[in-house]
């Protein structure tokens, strides 16, 4: 499966837990809309009903992802043996040379943040979900589960903004790590 999310706005380096939800805020419409195009992710995050024992696995995958009165569901996982490669193209505001370490790499540890799960719930401290928030669609369980990346940086042209300003294309391929019944249809590989 492949898919292509993109983000224009802030994106700091090393971003703090704010930045990184607005990020994740930011991206929540396109992966609901990816949602309801793609058969593959609907069998994957379906949200489960108690009362259908078959949907229990679901449910307690989901519930792992329960913090601080968010539930996220990642469409990558490693409950559905699921890992995804990225092409990042981003396009940024200034003289800033973006291959310097500084300027890039620490730009992408908050993208790669802003794509997962939260790490523990004080990263969402005094934050509630809103009712388009529930379920909370999320890219990753955990950016450990990006197997490969490509990253292409120019600069943005048009009227000054904020030298934190992005814009950023994320081209996602989605491919099982072992094939199982509920993640062949994703056996395509990379395309």
């Amino acid at each position: 499966m492949r898919f292509v999310l993109t983000y224009s706005g802030q994106l700091p380096p090393n971003g703090d837990p704010a930045a990184k939800h607005r990020v994740r805020q930011a991206l929540l419409p396109q992966l609901k809309q990816q949602l309801d195009s793609e058969r593959a992710l609907q069998n994957l995050a379906q949200l489960p009903s108690l009362e259908n024992p078959e949907q229990r696995r679901l449910d307690d995958a989901a519930t792992t992802f329960t913090k601080s009165g968010f539930r996220f569901i990642p469409f990558v996982s490693r409950e559905f043996n699921l890992v995804c490669n990225l092409e990042i193209k981003m396009a940024r505001m200034g003289e800033e040379d973006l291959s310097h370490s500084d300027g890039i790499d620490s730009r992408l540890k908050t993208l790669f943040d802003s794509l997962s799960v939260p790490a523990d719930g004080d990263q969402l401290r005094g934050l509630t979900p809103g009712t388009e928030e529930t379920p909370f669609y999320c890219l990753l369980e955990h950016r450990s589960l990006v197997t490969g990346f490509e990253i292409g940086t120019e600069r943005l042209l048009g009227p000054r903004t904020d030298t934190e300003d992005v814009h950023v294309s994320v081209v996602v391929t989605v491919r099982p790590t072992k094939i199982t019944e509920e993640n062949w249809s994703f056996a395509g590989g990379w395309s």
